[in-house]
């Protein structure tokens, strides 16, 4: 109900206001932004505010560490498996695999954890590693992208890209 349920009224109404849609242009990405930043907002406020989350220094820290561990991991096995020999991606399909296959966002987590663990005391402390993971994916992603970059920029200038033909 609160994943799928609006997911398809949304696609019902938009056969009915496409056109105006597409006059209009609403600022759907802005829109989009401010949704998930008061998602965010409200689960670190649940999260932080609950006084049953038993949560000390050193496990906030080991769970930082965790989650930092396995999104690398993730990023470099992208890497590896997309840039094999016998792999047909190019340098920016590569780029595209690395980010794309890594990236969770809280949007669909949230609401997942709240149905799965509704009524559970400790869903706070469950939802801690999610609300760790979405930051640290925009971290390392804004930090390696200079790196990610370089990288593709030379491995493009020796590949030649195919065009489709008509």
């Amino acid at each position: 109900m609160t994943v799928v349920v609006p997911l398809i009224i949304g696609q019902i109404v938009r056969r009915f206001i496409k056109d105006w849609l597409e006059r209009k242009k609403p600022p759907f990405g802005a829109i989009s932004s401010c949704v998930l930043l008061m998602i965010i907002y409200t689960t670190f406020c649940d999260t932080f505010s609950n006084p049953n989350i038993d949560l000390d220094k050193f496990s906030l820290v080991l769970i930082l560490f965790i989650i930092f561990s396995i999104q690398l991991s993730f990023m470099l096995l992208t890497f590896i498996f997309s840039t094999r020999n016998n792999s047909d991606f190019t340098p920016a399909d590569t780029v595209a695999i690395i980010f794309c296959s890594t990236h969770k966002s809280l949007t669909l987590g949230v609401p997942m954890l709240k149905i799965v663990f509704a009524g559970h005391e400790y869903l706070s402390l469950i939802s801690v590693p999610l609300l760790i993971y979405h930051p640290a994916q925009i971290l390392l992603g804004s930090v390696l992208v200079p790196t990610i970059k370089s990288w593709m920029v030379s491995r493009q200038k020796g590949v030649k890209l195919m065009r489709p033909t008509v």
